[in-house]
């Protein structure tokens, strides 16, 4: 379950002070905290597009795949960790040892039975006003993906222009990783 921290602005150093073992995301300077650990389900699915990716990328050296416990830092003091980042290798100067300083070009959030309106809504809000240019929202559970693009803000806030939702037996592609085409039913397999 996700809970806001009702009072006060954060700053990314009180993000980084939080204890060992306690997981948070810094959200315009909302401290919201999440609840540890992921199911077996949301590893599995993980894996797979992890390995699919990869498979991919780094025998073309592309890019670079980052998952957790790795930082997406963001202006107006945003800390989260998606639970997979796609940098082209023209954009790695956005890599520091803090974590990503900067929008990647694609972003994959796995939802969980217990907080799936962070990712539908907090964070598909905050990718696109940051201009993430492609967000993926994996449901385990129902075996989608459904695939956003085209960000805008409009009064003040971010919003994706284009969505498309995608199924086993259907195929998905993205402009920002060339060549890659994933059947969604190989990101949801049972291994």
């Amino acid at each position: 379950m996700v809970t806001a921290k009702p009072k006060g602005k954060h700053t990314y150093a009180d993000y980084a002070a939080a204890p060992d073992g306690e997981w948070w995301e810094l959200i315009d300077g909302v401290l919201y905290k999440m609840t540890a650990g992921a199911s077996a389900r949301h590893q599995e699915v993980s894996e797979n597009l992890g390995g699919l990716f990869s498979d991919h990328i780094r025998p073309r050296r592309m890019g670079r795949i980052y998952r957790p416990r790795f930082d997406l830092i963001l202006p107006g003091e945003t800390a989260v960790e998606p639970d997979l980042m796609y940098i082209s290798a023209s954009r790695l100067d956005i890599i520091t040892q803090r974590g990503c300083e900067g929008p990647p070009d694609l972003v994959v959030e796995i939802l969980s039975p217990s907080n799936p309106r962070h990712d539908l809504e907090t964070k598909r809000e905050l990718y696109a006003r940051h201009g993430i240019p492609e967000y993926w929202v994996l449901d385990p559970y129902q075996e989608t993906v459904r695939a956003l693009t085209e960000p805008v803000i409009r009064n003040g806030a971010g919003e994706y222009t284009a969505e498309a939702l995608h199924r086993p037996g259907d195929m998905i592609v993205t402009a920002y990783i060339p060549g890659l085409t994933i059947a969604v039913a190989d990101i949801f397999a049972d291994l």
